[in-house]
C-alpha cells in the first residue's frame, strides 16, 4: 500500500495540487493539519480515501481530528499535527504517547521542516511543509509504502515545478 502525507499547507492550493499529480498512484492520503480547507480540496480532486486532521491553525473547524490512530497495509500508524505533543522542541512526547498505542509508523508536521527517521522499531515522518516550508526547504511531501513481506519504506519529495521536468 502506499499513503501519500501532506502537512501545512496554509491555502497553497497550487502546489498541493502538483504534489498530488507528482506523488502518482496512492491509496490513501494523511493531510496533517495547517489548513482543513485545503483537505477538502483534495477530496474534489480525488477518489482516494482522504483522512483529514487539525492543525494549531484549524481551531475553528468542525472538520478533521486532533490524531488518527489506524492500521494501514498492516502497520499501525499514529498521526497527528504535533503541536499538542511539543514537536517544535524534541519528539518525546509524541514518541512515548505513540508507544502506549503500539505505533510503528509515526507521522506529524508543524514544524515546516522536513524529518524522517526509522529506528528499525519505529518509522518517523514529518513531510515538511507544502505551503510555507521554513529555512530554505523546498515544498515537500512524503510517501509511505508498505509491503506485504512486512517491510516499510518512507520517504520524502520536493514538489518540482512541471516546467522543469
Amino acid at each position: 500500500m502506499k499513503v501519500g502525507v501532506f502537512s501545512d499547507s496554509h491555502g497553497n492550493l497550487i502546489t498541493l495540487k502538483k504534489a498530488l499529480d507528482q506523488m502518482g498512484a496512492v491509496d490513501v492520503i494523511i493531510h496533517l493539519g495547517d489548513d482543513v480547507e485545503d483537505a477538502l480540496y483534495l477530496r474534489t480532486l480525488t477518489n482516494i480515501p482522504i483522512h483529514i486532521l487539525k492543525g494549531n491553525m484549524d481551531q475553528f473547524t468542525e472538520e478533521g481530528s486532533p490524531y488518527l490512530f489506524t492500521t494501514i497495509g498492516g502497520f499501525k500508524f499514529f498521526a497527528t499535527h504535533g503541536h499538542q505533543y511539543g514537536v517544535k522542541n524534541n519528539l518525546d512526547q509524541l514518541y512515548h504517547a505513540a508507544r502506549e498505542k503500539n505505533a510503528e509508523v509515526i507521522i506529524f508536521g508543524h514544524t515546516h521542516e522536513a524529518f524522517i527517521q526509522d529506528d528499525g522499531q519505529i518509522l518517523i515522518m514529518n513531510p515538511g511543509s507544502i505551503g510555507a516550508p521554513r529555512r530554505g526547504d523546498p515544498e515537500s511531501y512524503g510517501l509511505i509504502t508498505t509491503y506485504e513481506d512486512g517491510d516499510i519504506n518512507g520517504e520524502i519529495f520536493p514538489v518540482w515545478d512541471q516546467k522543469q521536468s
